[in-house]
């Protein structure tokens, strides 16, 4: 079988901005005119931008698909998912900040049968999560994992969607009526 891998990872321009934007912070620390205080949060500041610059850097790619598995990268290497173990994939819309934001969310079980959902964002996938949500449908269809339940409807859980059906299930939240609030914690402050 033709085996193409498709990889997504955060941006050389983000991670290379965040290894500079690190620098300087740091360098602000020992070179400004500010007080104990105002040093110490320059300084957690710059480690803070640097740690997330170095994750970038050691976490490429970040998501790898084949047609045979799924891959996320992390700090302590690799994690891998055949396609057997990945019972959901789908786009989840709300709004954070009130600006409209999706993710993709992925269902995965390890060997043990421990369940896990992996949440990644734009910035993560360096592309809009709705297409890397379309291109592992596609991968997941030429697995023959196209119309496999989830882990919870095989087990009567009744979370049974389009993502059980192999669809990119999309949900919006935050601005809708009250019941669409249910999923946004600031819906409260908003009422």
């Amino acid at each position: 079988m033709d085996n193409p891998e498709i990889a997504w990872s955060a941006p050389r321009g983000a991670v290379v901005l965040g290894l500079i934007g690190a620098v300087g912070l740091l360098a602000a620390v020992f070179l400004s005119g500010l007080d104990g205080p105002g040093r110490l949060l320059l300084g957690v500041a710059g480690v803070a931008v640097g740690a997330a610059a170095v994750f970038g850097l050691r976490a490429r790619p970040r998501l790898a698909a084949t047609d045979d598995s799924l891959t996320l990268r992390g700090l302590l290497g690799a994690r891998v998912w055949p396609w057997t173990r990945v019972d959901a994939v789908r786009v989840v819309r709300m709004r954070r900040l009130g600006l409209p934001a999706a993710y993709l969310e992925i269902d995965a079980r390890d060997d043990d049968g421990t369940e896990r959902l992996l949440v990644l964002g734009r910035l993560e996938l360096g592309t809009d999560p709705v297409d890397v949500a379309d291109a592992l449908q596609a991968h997941r269809a030429r697995a023959g994992r196209g119309g496999a339940p989830s882990a919870a409807d095989a087990a009567g859980g009744g979370a049974a969607d389009d993502a059980a059906e192999g669809e990119v299930a999309q949900r919006d939240r935050g601005d809708e009526g009250d019941d669409d609030r249910r999923g946004d914690p600031q819906a409260d402050d908003r009422a």
